[in-house]
């Protein structure tokens, strides 16, 4: 066994020891944390040093990234040789353009080199793992081939997707019959692919005024906004999954919708919590009830600062004063909540330095005064969000989100502290070395 020594300041993310001056890896795992010493007594004289620049923390989870479709948007849109930087920009350039450029559906290679070109520009923010929210069956080829050949340098969690009122499953009914002959459910596969819960939605858009709330949109309509399934069925499909290894993630951006949502996980019992359910952006107006309820059920609250960011001023325009409190990430905490922090990538913006800056800030995109700073949280949290939360939603939380003995050998290396580091320089600290499971998979050039 060949073992490296690396020492640099150590954010670890594991409350049992937060920081550490330097930890042992081999074969892809940590060996030992903690001081200099400690670790150089945990493996044998003459053990290989390597002393870095800049600080260490855990590779980070995007609990709510479109991968693939991301690494095909790249492939129609992005120039070539771009960094990382220049993805971003891209996106945001085509922030409404289609996801393919192309006049013919992806094929199956195409897809895997969406997967090969997209990655390395992910670690280059820091990112070792992502989850996919809603992977159709094509999305799912794609990403079982290049773990087949061997290109899957980001562990992925994909997230089912079967659309309800398609053709191919027009009811619950359908949708149930399909994951029954399957043959595995959440949780099969390995530590670089594998499946998560499955999507669902329970209403739409809240800037297509689409969001269930429990008051009335505009009191002069008594509009609630849309449910997208019926509450039976949506009950059924629930109980049908927690009896069936099935884990559920529900799109919920309403506050009726996060009842809804809730009151079912909290009738499915303990497969809540093993097969990790999740309600999914829950950011305009989610009760104090439902937080808690959610809570307590145990199911994860998976939170996308960056739609904020977005959507801030139209929700503004659309509900006045009932949009400062939108995305309540505080709320969440403080109830005993599991959050997990996303993007919705690459459609709304991903880098995990401005996400985290707006949940601290509480600053959205076209406006002057932040929304309510009654909901704004800390960095450290929001980081905490990016690594031991989303690696509980991704079934990894004996494994990564933490640097920790026996834990897998996940880590950036950041150019200054991003937890303590004053929040208006945040997003001007830079990744310069992303690590997978000890092989490292980016690294800053030298000179840029």
């Amino acid at each position: 066994m060949s073992a490296t020594i690396l020492i640099a300041p150590i954010v670890t993310m594991d409350p049992e020891r937060p920081h550490a001056d330097a930890i042992a890896v081999a074969e892809g795992r940590i060996l030992a944390v903690g001081t200099v010493a400690e670790v150089r007594a945990a493996v044998p004289a003459g053990t290989p040093e390597e002393e870095l620049a800049g600080t260490i923390l855990p590779g980070l989870i995007d609990a709510h990234l479109h991968m693939e479709r991301g690494g095909l948007k790249a492939l129609s849109y992005l120039p070539a040789g771009a960094d990382a930087a220049g993805f971003i920009a891209s996106m945001d350039a085509h922030f409404a353009s289609p996801d393919w450029g192309g006049d013919v559906p992806p094929t199956l290679e195409q897809r895997v080199e969406a997967l090969r070109l997209v990655q390395p520009l992910l670690h280059a923010l820091g990112f070792t793992g992502v989850m996919d929210p809603a992977a159709r069956p094509e999305e799912m080829r794609g990403y079982q081939e290049a773990h087949r050949r061997g290109a899957l340098t980001m562990r992925t969690v994909a997230m089912p997707y079967l659309e309800i009122g398609s053709a191919q499953t027009p009811d619950v009914d359908a949708v149930i019959a399909h994951l029954g002959g399957l043959g595995v459910s959440t949780g099969f596969g390995d530590d670089l692919l594998r499946i998560g819960p499955i999507k669902v939605y329970a209403d739409g858009e809240a800037l297509k005024g689409q969001a269930l709330l429990e008051r009335p949109w505009d009191a002069g309509t008594g509009y609630l906004g849309e449910q997208r399934i019926p509450t039976v069925d949506f009950d059924r499909l629930v109980d049908w999954c927690a009896a069936h290894g099935w884990g559920v993630g529900t799109h919920a951006v309403g506050g009726a919708a996060v009842a809804m949502v809730t009151a079912a996980y909290a009738r499915a019992g303990q497969a809540v919590r093993d097969r990790r359910f999740q309600v999914i952006h829950a950011y305009l107006e989610p009760s104090v009830q439902s937080i808690a309820a959610a809570a307590a059920a145990g199911a994860i609250a998976s939170l996308q600062p960056s739609i904020i960011w977005h959507n801030g001023k139209g929700l503004r325009a659309a509900v006045g004063a009932r949009a400062e409190t939108a995305n309540p990430v505080r709320s969440w905490l403080d109830a005993g909540a599991v959050v997990a922090f996303g993007s919705d990538g690459p459609f709304f913006a991903f880098d995990p330095r401005h996400l985290v800056w707006q949940a601290v800030t509480r600053q959205v995109k076209g406006e002057q005064e932040p929304l309510s700073r009654s909901e704004a949280i800390t960095a450290a949290e929001g980081f905490a969000a990016y690594t031991t939360g989303a690696a509980y939603a991704a079934f990894a939380e004996h494994r990564r989100g933490m640097l920790r003995e026996g834990f897998d050998a996940d880590w950036a290396l950041w150019s200054a502290d991003p937890t303590a580091i004053e929040i208006a320089l945040l997003r001007g600290v830079e990744v310069l070395r992303t690590v997978v499971g000890g092989e490292t998979v980016y690294q800053k050039a030298a000179g840029l």
